[in-house]
């Protein structure tokens, strides 16, 4: 069955890094390889507890040591022995059991010591003073549960950590193991950076030192402390320096009351600006209600306009429907007048036309002998027999054209009997008057004359 064994080497190359990155890391640790003497009559033996892939090792064996790995975790070794390096698939603290007193030159153990009960750890320290020569250098790296960060979540990505150890607490158990010199490195976080003090703060407790190393010796050499010496130049900053933190953050609290009493004369200054805003808002609103009052007036005095104007359109358009009617009806008119003018020319030019055109003249003498006194009409109309009485083809003719009117024949007969003395005949007209009435017309004719 499958345990998260069968699954770290992944979970190492996922969380932790690259053998390549590691072992970058781990190169902060040279200078004190240097330190460490080398046996005059044999190897110098450096035993890594938890070596998992190997990158350690690499460096121990470049710094001439023999190096030995030991390991629970066969598919972590494995690694390591396909790179050659020696490994021992065993359990730490048996290990060291097996090993002489004073028989190892350096001990190290990188991120293992979070993964044992605490009791085995106290065992294992204990097993590393006594196969450490009085010389020999310890070296055990973990999570640094300082760094906010870790100590809230990274460490507990992995679940086979029992608990993070914070770094006076390891110190403490490797004091108590009998080691005379201890350091505290604290390593693999970002460096500081210039910003802001809380920006700086927050860096600090989040981004620095994710790691840390408790290194120690079982006695000084010559009564001096390189541990120290080599810490104070490499290790970085302590997240939880609560003194540096309060410093920053108290530097910013002075920013802020500088920046709040430079905030409150602005708003000052911007609230008699704003006051003044609002004032002259004020007396352009009032401008502007009152520009709104005559724009709503003009407004409606331009709808009644509008709408006079489209009263006056309408009744123009009406207008000009009724010019076009009637001129539409002048056309017809028009061309009705023209057939008319073409009939009567039509008309006149026939023969029935010039035919009665006699009858139309004494028509038209008729009309304007009704305009004529009455006696002057009958003297005239006297005087007009007499004359027919010596033109016979004349008078024919003029019997011709009264037979065509009877009314007209009877009053022209009437009249020659009642004035002249004349007899009409079945045959026609009698126009020879007796001489003494032709006297009397003479008399007469005389008489209209005068009159």
């Amino acid at each position: 069955m499958k345990s998260f064994d069968d699954l770290y080497k992944a979970f190492e190359d996922r969380f932790r890094g690259s053998r390549e990155l590691v072992k970058e890391r781990l190169g902060i640790y040279q200078p004190l390889l240097a330190q460490v003497p080398r046996q005059a009559d044999g190897p110098t033996l450096a035993i890594d507890l938890g070596c998992g892939r190997g990158e350690w090792l690499e460096i121990l064996v470049e710094a001439g040591l023999d190096a030995v790995g030991v390991d629970t975790n066969a598919r972590m070794a494995q690694e390591a022995i396909d790179n050659g390096l020696k490994i021992e698939l065993q359990d730490a603290l048996e290990h060291l059991k097996g090993r002489p007193d004073k028989s190892v030159a350096v001990v190290s153990a990188f991120h293992m010591v979070e993964h044992v009960p605490t009791d085995y750890l106290i065992q294992l320290l204990d097993e590393c003073q006594r196969v450490l020569t009085d010389d020999g250098l310890l070296i055990l790296e973990t999570p640094n549960p300082e760094n906010i960060s870790v100590g809230t979540h990274t460490f507990h990505l992995d679940p086979t950590h029992k608990s993070p150890l914070p770094p006076a607490l390891l110190e403490f158990l490797v004091g108590q193991a009998g080691f005379a010199e201890t350091a505290i490195l604290r390593l693999n976080g970002a460096p500081m950076i210039e910003a802001g003090p809380i920006e700086r703060s927050i860096h600090l407790m989040f981004e620095v030192a994710r790691d840390y190393a408790c290194l120690a010796r079982k006695r000084a050499a010559d009564g001096s402390n390189a541990l120290a010496a080599f810490v104070e130049t490499a290790s970085q900053q302590v997240p939880t320096d609560t003194r540096q933190i309060k410093q920053w953050l108290r530097s910013a609290d002075d920013e802020i009351a500088g920046i709040s009493e430079e905030v409150k004369a602005t708003i000052s200054s911007n609230a008699d600006q704003l006051r003044q805003l609002t004032d002259n808002l004020t007396a352009q609103s009032e401008l502007v209600r009152t520009a709104n009052i005559v724009l709503q007036d003009t407004m409606a005095s331009l709808a009644r306009q509008l709408e006079n104007a489209k009263v006056k359109d309408n009744a123009l358009a009406e207008r000009d429907a009724e010019i076009a009617r009637l001129g539409q009806r002048t056309a017809t008119l028009k061309e009705e007048v023209q057939q008319l003018t073409d009939q009567v020319a039509a008309f006149q030019n026939s023969t029935s036309w010039r035919v009665t055109a006699p009858i139309r003249g004494l028509v038209d003498s008729f009309r304007a002998v009704g305009r004529v006194p009455k006696a002057n009409i009958k003297l005239v109309m006297q005087h007009g027999l007499l004359w027919l009485r010596r033109r016979p083809r004349t008078t024919a003719i003029v019997q011709r054209v009264v037979r065509l009117a009877p009314p007209l024949e009877r009053r022209l007969l009437g009249f020659a009997r009642a004035n002249s003395g004349l007899v009409a005949i079945d045959t026609g007209w009698k126009l020879e008057p007796d001489p003494v009435a032709l006297g009397a017309w003479r008399k007469r004719l005389s008489a209209g004359k005068q009159i």
